[in-house]
């Protein structure tokens, strides 16, 4: 009965995340990792790699649907940045395993935080398609820096790379998406794989090091559901409601954290 009960609630969780994520752009372990932690009660560390392992999933359908009609896949240089990320996200996952869990939600509080301002705050950069240019030790450090990210909060890391490949000029604002999910596959399961061989921290079923199995099937269900009515909202949000929205959404996110870690 608890499983069937923590399926529907988890399914219900997917729902939520993909509603909100198809219809604003805030990625998905920005919502998982504070609700596996506060409705499902898993510590920091499980949270953050069970968030992993899921948004594995998600970003490889993702990058299956954004990719499956371009010509010029990307492959070459997602595999270039990949090479980066897979380090950063080991390392993250190896350093924040040091930390208590309480100064791991106070890093993924800083982060949030940080992601609502520069939505408020910074105007996007704009990288046509032939301002686009490869250059692999850039690359590299690109998807290093989205490794320690993701590895560290568990959020995938695409909160940092898109905006680093578009500053860099990796690629162009209209391929970018779909470079960053194709990164975040092989980022998010380097990470995922270190929770994995983690040391077991809470007694829930199906947990395996720092990674719990059974609620990532409903999630990705559920994800994928809400996606739905998502893209029908946002294309019914004008640019500043959404920004507005987001900052609020992320703003609260962090409160909701920060009352949980001071208590």
């Amino acid at each position: 009965m608890e499983t069937v009960l923590l399926w529907l609630g988890t399914l219900a969780l997917g729902w939520a995340v993909g509603v909100i994520s198809a219809s604003l752009g805030i990625g998905g372990g920005i919502l998982m990792v504070p609700a596996l932690a506060i409705f499902a009660g898993m510590d920091p560390h499980t949270a953050k790699g069970t968030s992993l392992f899921i948004i594995m999933f998600v970003a490889a359908l993702n990058s299956w649907r954004l990719n499956r009609r371009e010509r010029d896949k990307p492959w070459g240089l997602a595999g270039v940045c990949a090479c980066g990320s897979m380090v950063g996200a080991y390392a993250g996952v190896w350093f924040t395993g040091l930390l208590p869990g309480v100064l791991v939600t106070w890093i993924f509080i800083a982060l949030v935080v940080f992601i609502a301002f520069q939505v408020l705050f910074l105007k996007a950069t704009r990288v046509d398609e032939g301002q686009a240019r490869r250059r692999n030790r850039v690359a590299a450090l690109t998807g290093l820096s989205a490794g320690l990210v993701a590895g560290a909060t568990g959020i995938g890391g695409g909160a940092v790379f898109v905006p680093l490949a578009l500053l860099t000029r990796a690629a162009s604002n209209r391929r970018v998406v779909a470079l960053s999910n194709t990164v975040m596959v092989v980022t998010c399961a380097a990470g995922a794989a270190g929770h994995l061989a983690a040391r077991k921290i809470m007694n829930m079923p199906w947990t395996v090091g720092q990674v719990n199995l059974v609620v990532a099937i409903p999630i990705v269900l559920g994800a994928q559901l809400g996606a739905r009515l998502g893209i029908w909202l946002n294309d019914r949000l004008t640019l500043p409601r959404r920004k507005v929205a987001m900052a609020a959404i992320l703003l609260v996110i962090a409160a909701a954290m920060a009352c949980r870690a001071i208590g």
